[in-house]
C-alpha cells in the first residue's frame, strides 16, 4: 500500500480567540512546502501547547486522512483547507479501517509505527465553531492516527507514506476506535488490543481500568 503525502503541516503554540474565548495551542497549523526534519519526538518547525495530552514518542507525528476533508464539506457545506484538523501529514487515501496498529510505514527518509487513534478534543469545536465536531468524528471514526517514529529524516509534501510492515495482530485503527467509543463491553477485543506490544503507553493504561 502506497498514499501519497499532500500537505506536511507545523504550528507553534499560539493564543487566539474564539467564539467561547481565548484558547493556546498549536492547532492551527500550516503548511510548509521545503523539507523538514522529522524526529523522535515532532517534525521540525511544530511544537504542542499542551504536552500532557499531545506529543511525546508515542505522539510524534499526527495523520489525517485527506478523503474524509470531502466528507466534512459536504456535512457542515463549508470548505476546509489542510491542515483543519491540525494534523502534521495529509495523506491522500488511507483510511483507519485499512491500516492496524503497529504497521510501518516509510515516508521520505523516515520510518513510522502507527501508535494510536486520534482522540477529537474540544480544539476542534472551539477552532471551527462547531460545537458538534468531536462526537460526530468520533462517530464516523474518521478521527486519523498518531505515529511514533522509529527513524528520523527529512520529509517533504510529495513523499509517498509506504507501507513497509503490517502488523501480524491485524488490529485495525478503527476496531481501537470501537472498543474506545462505541464497543466498551467488548472483553475479548479489549484483551486482543491490550496484548499489542505497538499500542500507545498511555491509552493502554486507560483501557487496562476496564479490565
Amino acid at each position: 500500500m502506497k498514499y501519497k503525502l499532500l500537505s506536511l503541516n507545523v504550528g507553534q503554540p499560539e493564543t487566539y480567540e474564539t467564539e467561547k474565548g481565548e484558547l493556546k495551542s498549536a492547532y492551527r497549523k500550516k503548511p510548509v512546502s521545503t523539507p523538514a526534519f522529522l524526529s523522535y519526538l515532532n517534525v521540525e518547525g511544530d511544537e504542542q501547547a499542551d504536552k500532557k495530552n499531545h506529543g511525546g514518542r508515542d505522539k510524534a507525528v499526527c495523520l489525517y486522512p485527506a478523503q474524509h476533508y470531502r466528507h466534512w464539506e459536504e456535512h457542515y457545506g463549508q470548505s476546509f483547507a489542510f491542515p483543519s484538523f491540525g494534523e502534521n501529514i495529509t495523506v491522500e487515501g488511507v483510511s483507519e479501517k485499512d491500516v492496524h496498529i503497529g504497521d510501518i510505514f516509510q515516508l521520505g527518509e523516515a520510518l513510522l509505527q502507527i501508535s494510536e487513534p486520534r482522540k477529537p478534543c474540544y480544539i476542534i469545536a472551539r477552532t471551527h465553531g462547531i460545537n458538534d465536531f468531536p462526537a460526530q468524528v468520533m462517530k464516523k471514526g474518521f478521527t486519523g492516527f498518531y505515529l511514533r517514529v522509529l527513524k528520523e529524516g527529512r520529509v517533504q509534501a510529495g513523499d509517498y507514506f509506504s507501507l513497509v510492515e503490517s502488523h501480524p495482530a491485524g488490529v485495525t485503527v478503527d476496531e481501537v476506535n470501537q472498543l474506545r467509543y462505541h464497543d466498551k463491553d467488548n472483553k475479548e477485543l479489549l484483551e486482543k488490543v491490550l496484548r499489542l506490544e505497538p499500542l500507545a503507553e498511555g491509552l493502554k493504561e486507560t483501557l487496562k481500568k476496564r479490565l
